[in-house]
């Protein structure tokens, strides 16, 4: 641009009207034209470069006023964006703190109802020995008294002249003070009993209520645990074998013999994986913290 000034410039310096000596008018004229010719050129080239200048900071300015534009909307897209997610952390926070507070509830109740449950298989399981028990009994008092069998035509005699019993007629009396809640006399009765008639088909259950009634005193699981063992040492196969091998392994728990508590435990599981009681052993297992898993996938 200066460089088409300084040029102007001189054409004009050139153009005056000073004459050098020895030119012709019309060469002069000549030059004039040319000068006249060439500042019209510059002034073209300069309005050329002016409107291209002017078009430039035309398009220079648009493409502000655009970026501008769209700073402005990425701004307010921001503002926007950031408003809705402040708006729904607001909504969810509610939401899921009650959600969670719920699930602790949940939790809770659940861990009561399943120590409700498991008192309640306990005392279904003792409800229906119970009821094994009454059935037995109302059989036996429904069924008529054996008469004692006469000894050469007087009255057989015990060894201290009192008149002698049958094994049924001992037990029978034994059995039906039990259900009366005379644990007392019944347990010498059923001690009396296997003492007596060791050899018959009732002895295994008669030793199994002696420990049972230990058992439910609440305070001799020592001598239930004995009397259970009993049973299993003196007749392996009986009907109560699976009972007193259960109870046995409770009492063993109560008695703080963790270890011969589970042993006793996983053997009644391992032998009777259907057993009346191998849930709620599992339960005793887990419970010391000795759960039998190869036991349980037996069962399963």
């Amino acid at each position: 641009m200066k460089r088409l000034k300084f040029l102007t410039a001189c054409l004009i310096l050139l153009a005056g009207p000073v004459a050098l000596p020895g030119q012709k008018k019309e060469d002069i004229l000549e030059i004039q034209r040319d000068v006249a010719l060439l500042q019209d050129q510059v002034r073209q080239l300069q309005k050329s470069q002016d409107d291209k200048m002017a078009a430039l900071q035309s398009m220079l300015q648009q493409t502000v006023d655009v970026s501008n534009k769209l700073t402005a909307g990425l701004s307010s897209l921001q503002r926007q964006i950031d408003q809705r997610l402040s708006s729904e952390q607001t909504q969810l926070v509610a939401p899921v703190a009650t959600l969670g507070a719920k699930v602790d509830q949940m939790s809770s109740d659940f861990s009561s109802v399943a120590t409700n449950v498991e008192e309640l298989v306990r005392r279904m399981a003792a409800l229906d020995t119970k009821l094994n028990d009454i059935s037995q009994a109302v059989r036996t008092l429904s069924a008529p008294p054996t008469p004692p069998a006469p000894a050469a035509g007087a009255a057989a005699t015990g060894a201290a002249g009192a008149p002698a019993i049958s094994a049924e007629t001992s037990y029978n009396n034994a059995y039906r003070d039990y259900n009366k809640g005379q644990f007392d006399l019944a347990l010498q009765e059923f001690a009396d009993y296997v003492k007596n008639f060791p050899d018959t088909a009732d002895a295994p259950t008669a030793q199994y209520y002696i420990g049972y009634i230990y058992f439910n005193s609440g305070t001799n699981y020592a001598d239930a645990a004995k009397a259970f063992d009993d049973v299993l040492e003196r007749w392996p196969e009986n009907p109560k074998t699976a009972d007193a091998m259960y109870y046995k392994g409770v009492a063993l728990q109560k008695l703080g013999q963790k270890t011969a508590a589970a042993k006793t435990l996983k053997d009644y599981i391992a032998k009777y994986p259907r057993g009346e009681h191998v849930e709620q052993a599992h339960r005793d297992l887990r419970a010391m913290g000795m759960e039998a898993s190869t036991a349980k996938k037996q069962h399963k």
